[in-house]
């Protein structure tokens, strides 16, 4: 077991050693060693999107990458390769920034440094005007709100080496009614902000299933989320479900995907009965749905 350094010292010390060693711009040659980059869909990525990222290259036995100042942990699959998830934040800045990926062959010499640009696009959010009735106006003030997210933001700077998931699914059948990344207005102005999950239609006592394999490390009420049960899947995912009318689950326990983890309800801030899913990938709230969308490889055997 290679003890960790704390994540923005390792970032750190990354980006000195991106300083300080030559660089290729796709691809990197030290000795006989070349390495190779994809990212999936493609390089060019929304705000709030997800690309998977995957590393190949002779003898790998440690890698990693940073990107707008995130540490990218990366994970040897049955295939081969290294994966990782290059999580680009919903208010990052549009426009190109370099991606480097620092192999080891051996953990006793520097690192082989491969780069290559990747561009983030507008995420084409919508803009949404809610109105909330008069009875949950008290759940428009701003430093409630401040205090609802930032309990959730510290569980999501959790990273969990051990990947507990397989693949991931929609928790509930139910259409979408409010996408990912929204601007909104509450009330008239008294309060803006964004939407940070997915909204599914269902009634109330609609069993809400777990996305993946994981354990459960939150689950109580909120405010804003109502009754909300966050499960952290590994490497660095974790999914969130809002809302709910019962929470049928407790932190620490492992649960498998699918296995019911509560109801549908009307808890915290709504205009009605719906499920909101939130996910967050590297410390950043994500488009689940668009997530959905990528073939995650095994991991490697042990």
């Amino acid at each position: 077991m290679s003890k960790q350094l704390p994540s923005a010292l390792l970032i750190v010390g990354l980006m000195v050693l991106a300083t300080l060693f030559p660089v290729a711009s796709l691809q990197a040659q030290s000795g006989s060693q070349q390495v190779s980059i994809t990212l999936e869909p493609g390089d060019e990525l929304r705000q709030g999107r997800t690309a998977l990222l995957r590393v190949q290259g002779p003898d790998i036995v440690q890698a990693q990458a940073t990107f707008l100042g995130t540490m990218i942990q990366l994970h040897p699959t049955n295939v081969g390769d290294w994966v990782g998830f290059l999580a680009i934040s919903m208010d990052a800045t549009p426009g190109e920034s370099t991606l480097d990926v620092f192999t080891w062959t051996t953990l006793e010499q520097p690192p082989t440094i491969t780069s290559r640009p990747v561009t983030v696009l507008y995420g084409e959010f919508d803009s949404q005007d809610i109105e909330i009735s008069y009875s949950l106006e008290p759940l428009l003030d701003p430093e409630l709100n401040a205090e609802n997210f930032d309990r959730i933001e510290r569980v999501h700077q959790r990273t969990t080496p051990e990947r507990m998931f397989t693949s991931f699914v929609q928790p509930i059948p139910g259409p979408v009614i409010s996408a990912f990344g929204g601007f909104r207005v509450y009330n008239t102005d008294q309060l803006t902000g964004r939407h940070t999950g997915v909204d599914y239609r269902a009634v109330v006592g609609t069993p809400v299933g777990a996305a993946s394999d994981g354990r459960v490390v939150f689950a109580e009420h909120l405010p804003i989320h109502g009754n909300h049960v966050i499960i952290d899947h590994g490497w660095g995912i974790l999914t969130g479900y809002s809302h709910l009318s019962e929470i049928m689950v407790v932190p620490g326990q492992l649960v498998r995907q699918g296995e019911i983890i509560g109801l549908v309800g009307n808890t915290g801030r709504v205009q009605g009965p719906h499920l909101h899913w939130e996910m967050a990938v590297n410390g950043y709230w994500i488009d689940a749905a668009q997530f959905l969308t990528l073939n995650i490889p095994l991991p490697a055997p042990e």
